[in-house]
Protein backbone atom coordinates (compact mmCIF):
# COMPACT_ATOMS: atom_id res chain seq x y z
CA UNK A 1 0.00 0.00 0.00
CA UNK A 2 2.85 1.97 0.85
CA UNK A 3 4.49 1.62 -1.94
CA UNK A 4 1.59 2.28 -4.28
CA UNK A 5 1.25 5.65 -2.44
CA UNK A 6 4.83 6.45 -3.30
CA UNK A 7 4.17 5.27 -6.97
CA UNK A 8 1.32 7.51 -7.51
CA UNK A 9 2.98 10.75 -5.25
CA UNK A 10 6.10 10.37 -8.06
CA UNK A 11 3.86 10.11 -11.34
CA UNK A 12 2.12 13.34 -9.74
CA UNK A 13 5.21 15.08 -9.23
CA UNK A 14 6.70 14.08 -12.79
CA UNK A 15 3.41 14.78 -14.63
CA UNK A 16 3.45 18.06 -12.86
CA UNK A 17 7.35 18.89 -13.25
CA UNK A 18 6.60 17.95 -17.25
CA UNK A 19 3.61 20.02 -17.50
CA UNK A 20 5.78 23.59 -15.45
CA UNK A 21 9.16 22.50 -18.29
CA UNK A 22 6.73 22.52 -21.48
CA UNK A 23 6.21 25.41 -23.13
CA UNK A 24 3.03 27.38 -22.31
CA UNK A 25 1.68 30.43 -23.93
CA UNK A 26 0.32 32.94 -20.94
CA UNK A 27 -0.65 35.40 -22.53
CA UNK A 28 -1.25 36.90 -26.46
CA UNK A 29 -2.03 40.23 -28.10
CA UNK A 30 -2.05 42.38 -30.66
CA UNK A 31 -0.50 45.89 -30.39
CA UNK A 32 -1.19 49.03 -33.39
CA UNK A 33 1.96 50.88 -32.91
CA UNK A 34 1.02 53.21 -35.87
CA UNK A 35 -0.64 52.86 -38.78
CA UNK A 36 1.86 50.58 -40.36
CA UNK A 37 3.14 48.73 -37.95
CA UNK A 38 1.64 46.36 -35.34
CA UNK A 39 3.31 44.23 -33.05
CA UNK A 40 2.13 40.77 -32.37
CA UNK A 41 3.27 39.84 -29.13
CA UNK A 42 3.44 36.01 -27.09
CA UNK A 43 4.02 35.71 -23.95
CA UNK A 44 5.34 32.06 -22.58
CA UNK A 45 6.49 30.61 -19.08
CA UNK A 46 9.77 29.84 -21.26
CA UNK A 47 10.83 28.86 -24.43
CA UNK A 48 14.05 27.82 -25.75
CA UNK A 49 14.18 27.66 -29.50
CA UNK A 50 10.92 29.03 -31.79
CA UNK A 51 10.59 28.41 -35.65
CA UNK A 52 8.77 31.11 -37.47
CA UNK A 53 7.65 30.07 -41.12
CA UNK A 54 5.97 32.37 -43.80
CA UNK A 55 3.66 29.73 -45.62
CA UNK A 56 3.13 33.15 -48.02
CA UNK A 57 3.14 36.64 -47.30
CA UNK A 58 -0.19 36.19 -45.57
CA UNK A 59 -0.03 33.34 -43.70
CA UNK A 60 2.54 32.45 -41.37
CA UNK A 61 3.05 29.98 -37.91
CA UNK A 62 4.73 29.96 -35.12
CA UNK A 63 5.92 27.00 -33.45
CA UNK A 64 8.63 26.30 -30.80
CA UNK A 65 10.35 24.00 -31.75
CA UNK A 66 9.50 19.72 -31.80
CA UNK A 67 7.04 20.44 -28.55
CA UNK A 68 3.63 20.74 -27.79
CA UNK A 69 2.72 24.23 -26.35
CA UNK A 70 0.00 24.53 -23.50
CA UNK A 71 -2.29 27.24 -24.73
CA UNK A 72 -3.20 29.07 -21.58
CA UNK A 73 -5.27 32.45 -22.73
CA UNK A 74 -7.64 33.15 -25.98
CA UNK A 75 -6.26 33.72 -29.27
CA UNK A 76 -8.57 36.55 -30.92
CA UNK A 77 -8.06 37.98 -34.26
CA UNK A 78 -7.34 42.07 -34.24
CA UNK A 79 -6.48 44.28 -36.73
CA UNK A 80 -4.44 42.65 -39.44
CA UNK A 81 -4.09 39.10 -38.00
CA UNK A 82 -7.67 38.04 -39.45
CA UNK A 83 -8.02 34.22 -38.32
CA UNK A 84 -5.60 31.99 -36.15
CA UNK A 85 -5.42 28.95 -35.88
CA UNK A 86 -3.95 26.14 -33.41
CA UNK A 87 -2.52 22.41 -34.92
CA UNK A 88 -0.77 20.12 -33.61
CA UNK A 89 1.51 18.23 -35.89
CA UNK A 90 4.24 16.09 -35.35
CA UNK A 91 4.57 16.70 -31.88
CA UNK A 92 4.63 20.07 -32.34
CA UNK A 93 2.27 22.91 -31.39
CA UNK A 94 1.86 25.18 -34.58
CA UNK A 95 -0.26 29.02 -34.35
CA UNK A 96 -0.93 29.45 -37.63
CA UNK A 97 -2.03 33.73 -38.34
CA UNK A 98 -3.76 34.91 -41.47
CA UNK A 99 -3.36 37.84 -42.43
CA UNK A 100 -5.46 40.86 -44.57
CA UNK A 101 -4.94 39.97 -47.81
CA UNK A 102 -5.03 43.89 -48.97
CA UNK A 103 -1.66 44.71 -48.04
CA UNK A 104 1.98 42.81 -48.35
CA UNK A 105 3.91 42.75 -45.24
CA UNK A 106 7.82 42.20 -43.72
CA UNK A 107 8.30 40.53 -40.27
CA UNK A 108 10.58 41.41 -38.12
CA UNK A 109 11.18 38.86 -34.70
CA UNK A 110 12.62 39.68 -31.02
CA UNK A 111 12.71 36.67 -28.57
CA UNK A 112 13.83 38.47 -24.99
CA UNK A 113 17.14 36.90 -23.02
CA UNK A 114 14.94 35.05 -20.57
CA UNK A 115 12.53 33.42 -23.11
CA UNK A 116 9.43 35.16 -21.81
CA UNK A 117 8.56 37.27 -24.85
CA UNK A 118 8.60 36.56 -28.79
CA UNK A 119 7.47 39.49 -30.49
CA UNK A 120 6.50 39.83 -33.99
CA UNK A 121 6.68 43.23 -35.33
CA UNK A 122 4.61 43.20 -38.67
CA UNK A 123 5.02 46.36 -40.93
CA UNK A 124 2.50 47.16 -43.76
CA UNK A 125 2.94 48.36 -47.00
CA UNK A 126 0.74 51.37 -47.06
CA UNK A 127 0.79 51.57 -50.62
CA UNK A 128 -2.17 49.26 -50.96
CA UNK A 129 -4.01 50.99 -48.19
CA UNK A 130 -6.60 52.47 -50.30
CA UNK A 131 -9.99 50.53 -50.42
CA UNK A 132 -11.01 48.74 -53.78
CA UNK A 133 -14.11 51.36 -55.04
CA UNK A 134 -17.29 48.77 -54.93
CA UNK A 135 -18.62 48.10 -58.53
CA UNK A 136 -21.84 50.31 -58.74
CA UNK A 137 -24.75 50.31 -61.35
CA UNK A 138 -24.43 52.59 -64.46
CA UNK A 139 -26.50 55.10 -64.26
CA UNK A 140 -29.05 55.87 -67.26
CA UNK A 141 -26.91 59.09 -67.40
CA UNK A 142 -23.40 58.63 -67.17
CA UNK A 143 -22.10 61.75 -65.37
CA UNK A 144 -19.79 64.19 -67.24
CA UNK A 145 -17.07 65.36 -64.55
CA UNK A 146 -14.21 67.57 -65.49
CA UNK A 147 -11.07 67.73 -63.02
CA UNK A 148 -9.14 70.97 -63.51
CA UNK A 149 -5.23 70.80 -61.78
CA UNK A 150 -4.86 74.28 -61.30
CA UNK A 151 -1.61 76.55 -62.64
CA UNK A 152 0.78 74.87 -64.66
CA UNK A 153 3.22 75.63 -67.78
CA UNK A 154 5.05 79.17 -67.28
CA UNK A 155 2.41 79.91 -63.85
CA UNK A 156 4.50 77.70 -61.38
CA UNK A 157 1.59 78.59 -58.60
CA UNK A 158 2.59 78.63 -54.80
CA UNK A 159 6.46 77.78 -54.50
CA UNK A 160 6.09 75.00 -51.62
CA UNK A 161 8.83 73.58 -49.36
CA UNK A 162 9.23 70.44 -50.89
CA UNK A 163 7.79 71.13 -54.11
CA UNK A 164 5.46 73.72 -56.54
CA UNK A 165 1.71 73.82 -56.31
CA UNK A 166 1.56 72.85 -60.05
CA UNK A 167 3.50 69.87 -59.77
CA UNK A 168 1.79 68.37 -56.46
CA UNK A 169 -2.06 68.92 -58.09
CA UNK A 170 -1.82 67.33 -61.03
CA UNK A 171 -0.91 63.79 -59.55
CA UNK A 172 -3.48 64.44 -56.91
CA UNK A 173 -5.97 65.37 -60.16
CA UNK A 174 -4.93 62.48 -62.19
CA UNK A 175 -5.57 60.38 -59.51
CA UNK A 176 -8.88 61.86 -58.57
CA UNK A 177 -9.81 61.13 -62.54
CA UNK A 178 -8.57 57.35 -62.21
CA UNK A 179 -11.20 56.58 -59.28
CA UNK A 180 -13.97 58.08 -60.86
CA UNK A 181 -13.04 56.00 -64.42
CA UNK A 182 -13.06 52.75 -62.17
CA UNK A 183 -16.77 53.60 -61.29
CA UNK A 184 -17.91 54.61 -64.92
CA UNK A 185 -17.86 58.22 -65.06
CA UNK A 186 -17.04 59.82 -67.66
CA UNK A 187 -13.91 62.15 -66.72
CA UNK A 188 -11.59 65.26 -68.62
CA UNK A 189 -8.60 66.98 -67.28
CA UNK A 190 -8.29 70.27 -67.78
CA UNK A 191 -4.27 69.51 -68.31
CA UNK A 192 -2.17 66.36 -68.29
CA UNK A 193 0.82 67.97 -68.56
CA UNK A 194 2.94 71.12 -67.71
CA UNK A 195 0.54 73.04 -69.45
CA UNK A 196 -0.96 76.64 -68.55
CA UNK A 197 -4.68 76.47 -69.95
CA UNK A 198 -6.22 80.10 -68.96
CA UNK A 199 -8.85 80.78 -66.30
CA UNK A 200 -11.41 81.25 -69.19
CA UNK A 201 -9.78 78.02 -71.42
CA UNK A 202 -10.40 75.89 -68.89
CA UNK A 203 -14.30 77.10 -68.01
CA UNK A 204 -14.89 76.66 -71.72
CA UNK A 205 -13.74 73.26 -71.77
CA UNK A 206 -15.93 72.34 -69.24
CA UNK A 207 -19.20 73.87 -71.15
CA UNK A 208 -17.99 71.84 -74.22
CA UNK A 209 -18.17 68.66 -73.15
CA UNK A 210 -21.45 69.98 -71.07
CA UNK A 211 -19.60 68.47 -67.57
CA UNK A 212 -21.86 68.04 -64.67
CA UNK A 213 -19.44 68.75 -62.58
CA UNK A 214 -16.30 70.97 -62.69
CA UNK A 215 -13.69 70.68 -60.00
CA UNK A 216 -10.67 72.59 -59.34
CA UNK A 217 -7.84 71.45 -57.01
CA UNK A 218 -4.80 73.55 -55.46
CA UNK A 219 -2.58 73.65 -52.77
CA UNK A 220 -3.22 76.93 -50.08
CA UNK A 221 -0.37 79.21 -49.23
CA UNK A 222 0.66 81.18 -45.86
CA UNK A 223 1.94 84.61 -46.35
CA UNK A 224 1.60 84.69 -42.62
CA UNK A 225 1.42 81.90 -39.87
CA UNK A 226 2.99 79.40 -42.00
CA UNK A 227 3.47 77.14 -39.19
CA UNK A 228 0.15 77.64 -37.65
CA UNK A 229 -2.19 77.59 -41.31
CA UNK A 230 -2.69 74.37 -42.34
CA UNK A 231 -5.78 71.77 -43.45
CA UNK A 232 -8.22 71.50 -46.21
CA UNK A 233 -10.31 74.17 -47.44
CA UNK A 234 -13.44 73.34 -50.29
CA UNK A 235 -14.76 76.59 -52.03
CA UNK A 236 -17.66 77.09 -53.86
CA UNK A 237 -18.41 80.16 -55.93
CA UNK A 238 -20.10 83.46 -54.48
CA UNK A 239 -19.47 87.07 -53.28
CA UNK A 240 -17.68 87.61 -49.78
CA UNK A 241 -16.10 89.98 -47.60
CA UNK A 242 -14.09 87.61 -45.69
CA UNK A 243 -10.48 89.14 -45.88
CA UNK A 244 -8.79 85.93 -46.57
CA UNK A 245 -10.44 85.02 -48.51
CA UNK A 246 -10.29 87.68 -51.16
CA UNK A 247 -6.44 87.65 -50.94
CA UNK A 248 -6.86 84.18 -51.85
CA UNK A 249 -9.04 84.66 -54.94
CA UNK A 250 -7.03 87.52 -55.42
CA UNK A 251 -3.89 84.94 -55.61
CA UNK A 252 -5.86 82.20 -57.48
CA UNK A 253 -7.26 84.80 -60.04
CA UNK A 254 -3.91 86.61 -60.18
CA UNK A 255 -5.39 90.20 -59.97
CA UNK A 256 -4.82 92.64 -57.34
CA UNK A 257 -6.86 92.51 -54.22
CA UNK A 258 -8.30 95.74 -55.03
CA UNK A 259 -9.75 93.98 -57.94
CA UNK A 260 -11.68 91.45 -56.18
CA UNK A 261 -14.44 93.98 -55.65
CA UNK A 262 -15.60 94.21 -59.32
CA UNK A 263 -15.51 90.14 -59.63
CA UNK A 264 -18.03 90.21 -56.52
CA UNK A 265 -20.50 92.82 -58.95
CA UNK A 266 -20.17 89.77 -61.75
CA UNK A 267 -20.74 87.40 -59.72
CA UNK A 268 -23.87 89.20 -58.58
CA UNK A 269 -25.41 89.66 -62.27
CA UNK A 270 -24.27 86.39 -63.98
CA UNK A 271 -24.48 83.63 -61.32
CA UNK A 272 -27.90 82.02 -60.75
CA UNK A 273 -28.76 81.36 -57.25
CA UNK A 274 -29.22 77.50 -58.24
CA UNK A 275 -25.75 76.57 -59.17
CA UNK A 276 -24.66 78.42 -56.13
CA UNK A 277 -26.79 76.38 -54.40
CA UNK A 278 -25.82 73.12 -55.91
CA UNK A 279 -21.92 74.42 -55.73
CA UNK A 280 -22.50 74.44 -52.02
CA UNK A 281 -24.08 71.40 -51.73
CA UNK A 282 -21.08 69.50 -53.73
CA UNK A 283 -18.28 71.40 -51.90
CA UNK A 284 -19.84 70.23 -48.74
CA UNK A 285 -19.52 66.06 -49.99
CA UNK A 286 -16.16 66.34 -50.98
CA UNK A 287 -14.73 68.78 -47.78
CA UNK A 288 -16.53 65.81 -45.76
CA UNK A 289 -14.79 62.81 -47.74
CA UNK A 290 -11.60 64.65 -48.50
CA UNK A 291 -11.08 65.19 -44.54
CA UNK A 292 -12.25 61.62 -43.76
CA UNK A 293 -10.03 59.88 -45.99
CA UNK A 294 -6.91 62.57 -45.59
CA UNK A 295 -7.16 61.84 -41.34
CA UNK A 296 -6.37 57.95 -42.19
CA UNK A 297 -2.90 58.76 -42.71
CA UNK A 298 -2.46 61.98 -41.83
CA UNK A 299 -4.09 62.31 -38.01
CA UNK A 300 -2.90 66.01 -37.88
CA UNK A 301 -4.87 66.53 -40.68
CA UNK A 302 -7.03 70.00 -39.91
CA UNK A 303 -10.80 70.85 -41.27
CA UNK A 304 -11.09 74.59 -41.96
CA UNK A 305 -14.31 74.37 -43.55
CA UNK A 306 -16.63 74.94 -46.80
CA UNK A 307 -16.15 78.63 -48.04
CA UNK A 308 -17.06 81.02 -50.53
CA UNK A 309 -15.07 83.12 -52.48
CA UNK A 310 -14.85 84.88 -56.28
CA UNK A 311 -13.07 82.88 -58.23
CA UNK A 312 -12.59 83.34 -61.74
CA UNK A 313 -12.19 80.03 -62.92
CA UNK A 314 -15.63 78.93 -61.38
CA UNK A 315 -18.27 82.01 -62.64
CA UNK A 316 -18.00 80.69 -66.15
CA UNK A 317 -18.99 77.17 -65.73
CA UNK A 318 -22.62 76.19 -66.33
CA UNK A 319 -22.54 73.34 -63.94
CA UNK A 320 -22.03 73.21 -59.89
CA UNK A 321 -18.46 74.26 -59.38
CA UNK A 322 -15.65 74.30 -56.88
CA UNK A 323 -12.20 74.73 -55.84
CA UNK A 324 -10.24 72.71 -53.37
CA UNK A 325 -7.42 73.78 -50.95
CA UNK A 326 -6.07 69.91 -50.44
CA UNK A 327 -3.35 71.66 -48.12
CA UNK A 328 -1.00 74.17 -47.37
CA UNK A 329 2.26 73.47 -49.64
CA UNK A 330 4.42 76.33 -47.07
CA UNK A 331 3.49 74.86 -43.49
CA UNK A 332 6.05 72.06 -42.82
CA UNK A 333 3.88 69.18 -41.70
CA UNK A 334 1.09 69.53 -44.72
CA UNK A 335 3.91 69.91 -47.44
CA UNK A 336 5.62 66.71 -46.29
CA UNK A 337 2.09 65.06 -46.63
CA UNK A 338 1.33 66.79 -50.22
CA UNK A 339 5.10 64.59 -50.67
CA UNK A 340 3.62 61.69 -49.74
CA UNK A 341 2.03 59.39 -52.39
CA UNK A 342 -0.13 57.59 -49.79
CA UNK A 343 -1.61 60.78 -48.47
CA UNK A 344 -2.11 62.51 -52.37
CA UNK A 345 -3.83 58.75 -53.06
CA UNK A 346 -5.99 58.95 -50.15
CA UNK A 347 -7.30 62.83 -50.54
CA UNK A 348 -7.66 61.89 -53.94
CA UNK A 349 -10.07 59.12 -53.21
CA UNK A 350 -11.81 61.10 -50.85
CA UNK A 351 -12.81 63.80 -53.50
CA UNK A 352 -13.78 61.17 -55.73
CA UNK A 353 -16.20 59.08 -52.96
CA UNK A 354 -17.04 63.10 -52.41
CA UNK A 355 -18.36 63.37 -56.18
CA UNK A 356 -19.91 60.08 -55.88
CA UNK A 357 -21.86 61.39 -52.77
CA UNK A 358 -23.33 64.03 -54.32
CA UNK A 359 -24.43 62.40 -58.07
CA UNK A 360 -26.24 59.95 -55.36
CA UNK A 361 -27.87 62.74 -54.19
CA UNK A 362 -31.14 64.06 -54.55
CA UNK A 363 -29.57 67.75 -55.30
CA UNK A 364 -27.38 66.19 -58.84
CA UNK A 365 -29.35 66.96 -61.54
CA UNK A 366 -28.11 66.08 -65.12
CA UNK A 367 -26.50 69.27 -67.24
Amino acid sequence: MIKAIISLFWLVFLTLNAYAASPRLESFSIVNISPAVENVIFTFNKVKKYRFIMLSNHYWYIAASGEKIKIDCPLKPKLSVKRILVRNIRNETRIFLRMDSRYKYRYRLLLSKDGKYLIVRIEKNLSKLIPKPEAIKKPVHIPIIVIDPGHGGKDPGAIGIYNKEKNVVLSIAKLVAYYLKLKHYRVFLTRTGDTYPTLAQRAQFANKVKADIFVSIHANYALKNRLQARGLEVYFLNTTSDARAIRLAARENGIPVSKVGDINKIILSLIQSSKIDKSKVLATYVYKSALKYGKRVYKGYKGRGVKQAPFFVLVDTRCPSILIETAFINNPKDALMLRSPVFKRQIAYGIAKGIEAYINSPRFVKQ
